[in-house]
């Protein structure tokens, strides 16, 4: 009698999580043709803004598995290690364009990355970028492409490991932080 049990509970468990996903779908899309007239509005009649859903040029996804392919993905990546930072927070330079500095692909990476610093927040002033470092290597000493003034400089270096797909090199993370060059005046 206790096996009967057990082997009909899967079976119910099953067409009820299938029941809940196609009320949860045919919700979803209820809701999406409802509010596809949604337009807009305009700041005047302080009804807030509405957007309308597009429907022109998309499309339903037809694969049933891409739902759950897409969750695997993300539990995937979820996984792998983030990128370990190692560096020292302040370079020092007498002449603006040599820095004595400490910045490093930690040996706990798994991952070949490049540096490059910027001057700016908007990171269109690129000052320095490196070849590829393996794990375990650093940069004691780096040369910028042009010089900082005296004093102390706020820059923007992004760390980004690269992965080979295919034959081809791919950024696979990145990780942005700031340091603090400083020039003697």
């Amino acid at each position: 009698m206790e096996e009967k049990k057990r082997t009909w509970i899967l079976p119910a468990v099953f067409a009820v999580l299938l029941a809940l996903i196609a009320a949860l779908l045919a919700a979803l899309l209820l809701q999406g043709r409802s509010a596809q007239n949604a337009v807009v509005s305009t700041a005047d009649d302080n009804s807030g803004l509405k957007v309308g859903y597009a429907s022109e040029g998309v499309t339903v996804v037809d694969d049933p598995d891409a739902l759950q392919k897409a969750v695997d993905e993300m539990y995937r990546k979820a996984q792998e290690p983030g990128v370990a930072l190692e560096y020292r927070n302040d370079a020092f330079s007498s002449d603006g364009v040599k820095f004595s500095c400490y910045i490093a692909n930690s040996i706990d990476n798994a991952y070949d990355m490049f540096i490059n610093i910027y001057a700016d927040q908007a990171l269109t002033d690129e000052i320095f970028l490196s070849e590829l470092l393996r794990p375990g290597q650093a940069f004691e000493k780096i040369t910028l492409k042009h010089s900082l003034g005296a004093g102390v400089h706020p820059v923007y270096v992004a760390f980004t490991q690269v992965e080979v797909v295919d034959g081809e090199q791919q950024i696979h993370q990145q990780v942005m932080v700031t340091m603090d060059f400083h020039v003697a005046g």
